[in-house]
């Protein structure tokens, strides 16, 4: 039962309380949400077709990250270590194996929840700076396996991945829908596919804040001591947020790395790492649709600034690379420069503000 008041919608029942979407005005909303993802891949120009899939991938990693950050107060500097893993086991298994992409993508997340699992135990001892050196320190581990483990990486000069292969079609070739008729390049029908995904792994870590274990996290998050006297169990909680963290990552890896048809060691660095921590902080610390707006924010910059080449002189342009600024380098400052004004202006984020304007609008005219 929803008792509707000019003051907004308020709970009358525990059952309405854990609905994901409380109102009509909230499913309409999440109706218009799903047209839009789904029009939006046929309206799109040839070159944000790219960008929006490497969005939706990363907003995967993001909702990882998410839970472990922004859910469980953890810190990570070493999320690009565990996309890494999750992009070198799916291109072993799918491509030196030849396995379907129902083996190798789960496959992925587990082997980076492993290595979680491998690492939650000896990082649940710190917490705050010392957490963050500790995951910074594993990233350049995992840099050196990278690179050194030839066999399976291919070393410094990288390899070639595994297509993503559908019912013998491989998406990048593009695809017919038997159904509706409807052909859909390759871009199009990776883009259905990484939302899909998505979709199911953002409904789970919205399931998850809203189970025991989410409260658990959020007490471990607010102060671990007063957690472990109300009966939490803080090292198993801490681990858990390191090994459900670390499967997003490995699916979001391996999404990647079947997208970009090769990886190299060095895209699994340091500044990947601080791009998911700007997506969490830009797009709201704590919300799964959160991450998911800090993930296509944070896509979108380089896009934005490259169609500036022509408008501001000082970004170098692609044509003339012999002066200049590197598009680059502007996107990372940008970055830096938007969580700054998120920290001191809005620290809910992007999600923030939408909070906002929906509660004025929900209480109107009453909102005050």
């Amino acid at each position: 039962m929803t008792a509707t008041a000019p003051s907004g919608i308020f709970s009358t029942s525990y059952r309405h309380e854990l609905a994901l979407r409380r109102g009509r005005s909230a499913r309409l909303g999440a109706v218009a949400v799903a047209a839009l993802l789904i029009v939006f891949p046929f309206v799109a120009g040839a070159n944000w077709q790219p960008i929006a899939v490497f969005a939706l991938i990363a907003g995967i990693g993001a909702i990882g990250l998410q839970l472990l950050t922004g859910l469980a107060g953890q810190v990570s500097l070493g999320h690009a270590a565990f996309l890494g893993t999750g992009a070198y086991t799916a291109s072993w298994l799918g491509g030196d194996q030849g396995l379907p992409v129902y083996i190798w993508l789960p496959a992925a997340g587990l082997v980076a929840a492993a290595l979680g699992g491998l690492v939650g135990p000896v990082a649940t001892r710190l917490r705050g700076l010392y957490l963050a050196v500790v995951t910074l320190a594993l990233l350049f581990i995992m840099s050196y396996v990278f690179e050194q483990w030839t066999s399976v990486t291919g070393g410094s000069v990288g390899r070639s991945t595994m297509a993503l292969t559908v019912n013998g079609t491989d998406l990048l070739d593009g695809v017919t829908l038997p159904v509706l008729g409807i052909e859909l390049n390759g871009n199009q029908a990776y883009w259905f596919f990484v939302l899909a995904v998505l979709v199911g792994l953002g409904y789970a870590a919205r399931n998850i804040q809203r189970t025991r274990i989410g409260r658990a996290f959020l007490s471990v998050r607010e102060r671990d001591l007063t957690a472990s006297v109300a009966g939490v169990p803080v090292t198993r909680m801490k681990t858990a947020a390191f090994v459900v963290s670390s499967f997003y990552a490995g699916i979001a890896g391996a999404l990647l790395a079947a997208y970009q048809s090769y990886v190299l060691p060095t895209q699994w660095g340091l500044i990947l790492s601080i791009e998911f921590v700007a997506m969490i902080v830009i797009g709201g610390l704590g919300t799964v649709f959160g991450a998911v707006i800090g993930a296509a924010f944070v896509r979108a910059i380089p896009e934005l600034v490259r169609s500036l080449t022509g408008v501001l002189p000082f970004i170098e342009q692609e044509s003339d690379p012999s002066g200049g600024v590197t598009v680059e380098l502007v996107s990372q400052f940008l970055y830096g420069a938007a969580i700054v004004t998120v920290l001191v202006f809005e620290p809910a984020g992007l999600y923030g503000l939408w909070i906002r304007f929906r509660s004025f609008w929900k209480t109107w005219p009453w909102s005050y």
